[in-house]
């Protein structure tokens, strides 16, 4: 655990090592959010998506006046259900077990954020300025529990199922309300989808998607 937020703290500090020479915007955030998990198998299905939650703090390096590169660090919590149509073989606290055919499992997974992407801004209108970003997302996994009540499982560790990496693109816009200086509130909407997959080998394909509101302060 300890090795992975170092890991984190480096990535972010290599990330942001010549932006406070320059024209920034810090901002905290807290994302409300639904995610889901996708297979790419005939016998694992997609079952019902989870509520989680994404809080942290964004960096917006302003390179012109409504161009910027942003980054940021946050504690993100998604993840899914899926549905096994055959018996599955799984390592639970570093033992293997099995969840019998017609399993739902539940995932419950936590990782650092580290996004990387552009934001563009309208000139601001009446105290309201709009902007839509996008960018590629890079998520460091640092806590992964299963849960199955057919097998009766409660949030067991099932670390050795998930990667260390999670790697997606991101999309989203929103509007900003000046209040004053600089200074404002930021309501949006951030859709996230994953393109490598999530689970150990041995595994089938999974990715990770999203979709969350944004509700944070820019100062």
């Amino acid at each position: 655990m300890k090795k992975i937020l170092i890991i984190g703290i480096i990535l972010f500090s290599i990330l942001s090592e010549n932006i406070f020479a320059q024209k920034v915007q810090l901002g905290i955030f807290v994302d409300p959010k639904i995610s889901w998990m996708t297979p790419d198998s005939k016998s694992v299905d997609k079952a019902d998506s989870k509520i989680g939650v994404n809080v942290g703090l964004s960096i917006d390096n302003y390179f012109a006046p409504n161009y910027a590169f942003s980054t940021g660090i946050s504690i993100n919590k998604v993840g899914g259900n899926l549905i096994f149509d055959n018996l599955k073989y799984i390592s639970i606290h570093g033992n293997v077990d099995s969840l019998v055919a017609g399993s739902t499992l539940e995932y419950n997974l936590q990782y650092i954020n580290i996004p990387l992407g552009l934001k563009l801004k309208t000139n601001e209108i009446g105290y309201f300025t709009f902007y839509t970003n996008l960018g590629l997302n890079t998520g460091i996994n640092i806590k992964s529990t299963g849960t199955s009540e057919l097998n009766s499982l409660e949030k067991e560790n099932i670390n050795d199922e998930i990667k260390l990496l999670d790697l997606g693109y991101y999309i989203g816009g929103g509007a900003e309300y000046s209040l004053g200086g600089n200074s404002s509130i930021t309501v949006g909407f951030t859709y996230t989808n994953g393109f490598i997959d999530i689970t150990k080998p041995g595994n089938n394909k999974v990715v990770l998607s999203n979709i969350a509101l944004r509700i944070g302060v820019l100062f």
